[in-house]
């Protein structure tokens, strides 16, 4: 919570707690105790223990009767199948993502913005046996990577300008130093026309990134990415960045 929040009559404070306890899961885990919940949203162990009774009981978690611990449940499921749904572009843009993964070997990548994060809505992994693992619902920074400042550099530059007074706040000190990056990623994209992150998200992951606007969609961004020993820097300039730009050109007019 925020003191924007905490000052708006509207804002419903147990259901955003309870959004929370809900976003503190991870991909991967398979379950949590009600004190890892409390840890990780910052509420007390009690307000977590009424809350995840009440989920459990609608359905949006489970529990083991073994050891008592949560994990998501189907409802959960049900929520993410509509809003995946919900996005055209998902069933327009697979098809020529994975033609794409194929052609170049690469894993590649579809995702918009929430908050300060980029969440996948559609992947596609390269054919090869080592590739980039991506699940559709994970998220990564937006200001450290491709795929993210690739989203930031094509926005509007009144847009961008809230997005930095957001991505300061969850970054505090450190700001200073991912904004000056983040800024140089900007100026280098128009020049280029992509964001590139070789080893700097992750260490042994290449991938380049491109703004994606398709009409009566929100913005979205692409990636294209896969492990450092397969691709050098410049195979990433030289065929996958311009092979990701010829994809953007095509999925752009489809929405």
């Amino acid at each position: 919570m925020d003191l924007e929040t905490d000052k708006d009559r509207l804002f419903v404070t147990a259901l955003a707690r309870g959004l929370e306890v809900l976003a503190a899961f991870r991909p991967g885990e398979l379950a949590l105790s009600n004190q890892e919940l409390a840890k990780r949203t910052g509420l007390p162990k009690s307000t977590v223990s009424r809350l995840s009774y009440t989920l459990t009981r609608l359905g949006y978690l489970a529990q083991d009767e073994d050891n008592g611990r949560y994990r998501l449940g189907l409802a959960v499921l049900a929520l993410g199948s509509t809003v995946l749904s919900s996005y055209d572009i998902r069933q327009i843009a697979g098809p020529l993502m994975r033609e794409f993964a194929q052609e170049q070997g690469m894993s590649i990548s579809l995702a918009l913005r929430d908050g300060s994060d980029m969440v996948y809505l559609e992947t596609c992994r390269s054919p090869a046996r080592i590739s980039v693992q991506l699940t559709v619902g994970s998220r990564v920074p937006l200001a450290t990577t491709a795929i993210g400042r690739a989203y930031y550099a094509g926005l509007p530059a009144e847009e961008q300008l809230k997005l930095q007074a957001l991505l300061a706040a969850r970054y505090g000190a450190e700001w200073k130093e991912i904004g000056a990056r983040l800024e140089e990623a900007r100026q280098a994209y128009l020049r280029q026309g992509y964001s590139a992150s070789f080893g700097e998200y992750e260490p042994d992951v290449m991938a380049v990134g491109v703004h994606l606007a398709v009409p009566g969609q929100a913005p979205m961004a692409l990636n294209a990415s896969g492990p450092a020993f397969a691709l050098d820097e410049d195979a990433m300039r030289a065929r996958i960045a311009p092979a990701l730009k010829a994809l953007r050109q095509r999925l752009a007019p489809l929405g």
